[in-house]
């Protein structure tokens, strides 16, 4: 990602809250994962997204090193 997402006002908002909510050694739940993902502005997701694209377009030989989720982790699914 760019230097300046992690800039953003939503963004920090969010790391400061997953930073809270991990001091006690756990991860993050899926649950937790869709309420942060609400917390988005719909610009920085579309951001995201984009550079996110253009990564890929850039470093196609790395796909092969990466699982992509399907069903059983739909990060992406609307609910």
């Amino acid at each position: 990602m760019r230097q300046g997402i992690h800039q953003l006002r939503d963004i920090q908002e969010i790391l400061k809250k997953v930073y809270e909510a991990t001091q006690n050694g756990e991860g993050i739940s899926r649950e937790q994962m869709l309420e942060y993902k609400k917390m988005l502005d719909p610009e920085t997701m579309r951001q995201i997204q984009d550079e996110t694209l253009q990564f890929i377009k850039v470093n196609l030989n790395h796909l092969p090193m990466y699982y992509i989720p399907g069903d059983e982790f739909p990060y992406g699914a609307q609910k």
